[in-house]
């Protein structure tokens, strides 16, 4: 694996991309969750809406890209395949024009444009910008600077593949539960969509501005 150099150019905690990690297997949920149906468009599409007002330039992460290429958007194939979302990021990280990137599931379907606005804000000095909700990380609604491709690669070599083996390396922000609720109910941004019955629950949908 190779890396860019690391270190801050200084850029505006504004000029980021985001990546959308669509590499799930989608196991549980019995289909591809990506492209599931949900009030009649595929559940990625209700995401990319969500983030672009905050963040325009936006690129999907996946093993098959194939069937991304209708959404017009770049896509990257994981660099090292099947080492699951920590893989997503670091090849996010790799194909990043900017310094700082949003990573995001791509089974968000309550996305909040001005919750990342808000972290888009406060990232400036950070490795990782991060909410903490119910005293767990959400590290696949978050904020990642290139710097983090090291330490990623150094406990992917360890066979470690848990997004957060690494945040006691880096520079640490972390979204405070009465941040996000200035913006929404975190139960909205960050339910599981592991089922299909998850996605019946309406009222828990928020891609407005």
């Amino acid at each position: 694996m190779e890396f860019f150099s690391t270190g801050y150019n200084h850029m505006s905690a504004h000029e980021m991309s985001a990546f959308i990690i669509a590499g799930g297997k989608s196991r549980r949920f019995g289909e591809d969750k990506t492209m599931f149906k949900y009030m009649g468009r595929p559940l990625i599409e209700f995401v990319i809406e969500a983030v672009k007002p905050a963040i325009p330039t936006i690129a999907i992460v996946a093993d098959d890209i194939g069937k991304f290429e209708y959404l017009g958007l770049p896509c990257h194939r994981d660099i090292v395949p099947g080492l699951g979302p920590i893989g997503g990021i670091y090849t996010g990280l790799v194909n990043s024009e900017t310094e700082r990137a949003f990573m995001v599931a791509a089974d968000m379907p309550g996305l909040n444009p001005d919750l990342i606005r808000h972290m888009a804000a406060i990232s400036e000095g950070y490795d990782v910008t991060v909410p903490v909700v119910g005293g767990l990380y959400e590290p696949l609604h978050a904020i990642y600077s290139r710097n983090c491709r090291v330490p990623i690669e150094k406990f992917l070599k360890k066979g470690n593949r848990q997004i957060i083996s690494f945040f006691h390396e880096v520079s640490l922000r972390t979204v405070t539960e009465n941040e996000i609720n200035e913006f929404i109910d975190p139960r909205r941004v960050f339910r599981n969509i592991n089922y299909q019955s998850d996605m019946n629950d309406k009222e828990n949908t928020n891609t407005g501005e």
